[in-house]
C-alpha cells in the first residue's frame, strides 16, 4: 500500500508543478477550479495503474530483493506514467496545424479547460487590480522604468521570459491606444510575471517619477480601527467643552 501512495503522491506533484508554472501570478486560483482537481488526479490514477500492471506481471527488473524491487517499480510507475500520458501515438494534420493523437490528447484537453476556467476566475481579479495599482501611471514614463525594476526586484527570472516581456511592452508601445490604456496593459503584462504584490511595491517606489502629469494625487487609505491619518485615534483626544452662556448677560 505505502508503494501505491508513494507512485500517486509523485506523480500527482508532476500535474501539480505543470500547473504552477502556467500561473505563476496566483497559483493559488488553482484550488478552486474543478477541471484542475481532475488534471492532478488523472496523473496520480495513471501512476497507480501503472504500479498495478507491474505487480501484475510481476517485473522485478532483475532486482532480486524484495524492498528494492518495490522501490524500483515505483519510481518506474511514476516516470512510466508521466511518459505514456505524454506520448502520442501519431500526427494527424488538421488545416495548418498538427494534432496529436494518443494519451496526451486528454491531458491537453484537461489543460485547455483548466486555462478557460482559471482566467475566467482571475479576470475580474486580475481588471480591479491592475486599474487600482496602475492608476496615474504614465506608460511613456515608466514603459522602461517599471519592467527594469521589477525584474530586479526578482531573482529567477529566466532570460526567456525577460525577453518575451521586453518584445511585449515593445508591441504595446507601437499600438494605437491611449497612454492610459498602454499603462494598464503594461501592469497586466508585469502581473504576469512578478504578480500583483511586488507590482505594487514597485509602482509604489517609482510613483513620483513614474506618475502621469497633471493625474490627481493618491488619495489616502480610509482609516482602520478608529485611527486617523495622523496617527491619533478619532474620539480619542480631549474633546472641547461647550461653549455655555453667561446666565448674566
Amino acid at each position: 500500500m505505502t508503494g501505491y501512495v508513494v507512485a500517486v503522491s509523485l506523480s500527482c506533484l508532476v500535474g501539480i508543478a505543470e500547473l504552477v508554472s502556467r500561473y505563476r501570478d496566483r497559483p493559488t486560483t488553482l484550488v478552486r477550479v474543478p477541471s484542475t482537481w481532475a488534471y492532478v488526479l488523472i496523473n496520480g490514477g495513471a501512476g497507480a495503474g501503472s504500479l498495478l500492471l507491474l505487480h501484475t506481471f510481476g517485473w522485478r527488473f532483475g532486482v532480486q530483493s524484495p524492498h528494492v524491487a518495490e522501490a524500483t517499480q515505483v519510481l518506474v510507475a511514476s516516470l512510466g506514467s508521466m511518459m505514456v500520458f505524454r506520448s502520442a501515438v501519431f500526427t494527424v494534420r488538421v488545416g495548418d496545424e498538427d494534432v496529436a493523437v494518443g494519451p496526451s490528447t486528454l491531458l491537453t484537453s484537461l489543460l485547455a479547460a483548466a486555462d478557460r476556467g482559471v482566467d475566467r476566475m482571475q479576470a475580474k481579479t486580475r481588471a480591479h487590480e491592475a486599474g487600482e495599482i496602475m492608476r496615474g501611471v504614465s506608460f511613456a514614463k515608466s514603459r522602461l522604468a517599471l519592467p527594469t525594476y521589477c525584474l530586479g526586484l526578482l531573482q529567477n527570472v529566466s532570460a526567456e521570459d525577460q525577453a518575451d516581456l521586453r518584445t511585449a511592452v515593445d508591441a504595446l508601445a507601437g499600438s494605437e491606444m491611449t497612454d492610459g490604456q498602454m499603462a494598464l496593459n503594461l501592469g497586466l503584462l508585469l502581473m504576469n510575471v512578478a504578480g500583483p504584490d511586488v507590482l505594487r511595491s514597485a509602482v509604489e517606489t517609482l510613483r513620483d517619477e513614474i506618475t502621469a502629469d497633471g493625474a490627481p494625487p493618491r488619495r489616502l487609505p480610509p482609516p482602520r480601527d478608529g485611527q486617523d491619518h495622523d496617527g491619533g485615534r478619532s474620539g480619542g483626544g480631549a474633546r472641547p467643552e461647550p461653549v455655555r452662556s453667561n446666565p448674566d448677560q
